[in-house]
């Protein structure tokens, strides 16, 4: 599964940014796309259709609203979605060091917008498998190895 992480910064600013992880909607499961929102991941000057980490990484039950909210389950799965989406930007941009990903950045710095299209290991209905250790979840258990190179998208 592919994992697009770019870095914006916001117009108007010198240097506020902001830090997004997708998923494209063509490495989604088949019968979860409908049930996700689509959202546009910008990849060079194309746009492609993509969707939150949550949606990718959410139970089947979740989508049993009415049974998500009382149960718990939609805090504990933007609790993990947001973790797993901060590691994978930690990654690829390491001055981004949130546990987890504010809405907005202001660096010391200007570092240029950049977009990558990086491999990770399958997130499709991962919650139970990474919601119980998620204090402990590091890039490896996400699929990624130390010598792994970017690509640019």
């Amino acid at each position: 599964m592919d994992i697009i992480v770019s870095r914006s910064r916001v117009a108007n600013t010198a240097s506020t940014y902001f830090y997004r992880a997708l998923v494209p909607l063509d490495h989604v499961a088949v019968l979860r796309r409908p049930r996700c929102v689509v959202l546009q991941a910008r990849i060079n000057m194309e746009r492609v259709p993509a969707t939150r980490i949550a949606d990718v990484v959410a139970p089947a039950s979740w989508f049993e609203r009415e049974l998500a909210t009382p149960c718990g389950l939609a805090a504990q799965l933007n609790l993990v979605a947001r973790r797993i989406e901060a590691i994978i930007i930690h990654t690829v941009f390491p001055e981004m060091t949130a546990r987890l990903t504010p809405p907005m950045v202001m660096l010391d710095f200007s570092p240029v917008e950049a977009c990558y299209r990086i491999p990770v290991t399958d997130l499709n209905a991962a919650f139970e498998r990474f919601a119980p250790e998620i204090d402990r979840l590091t890039a490896a258990d996400l699929g990624f190895s130390q010598d792994r190179q970017l690509r640019a998208a």
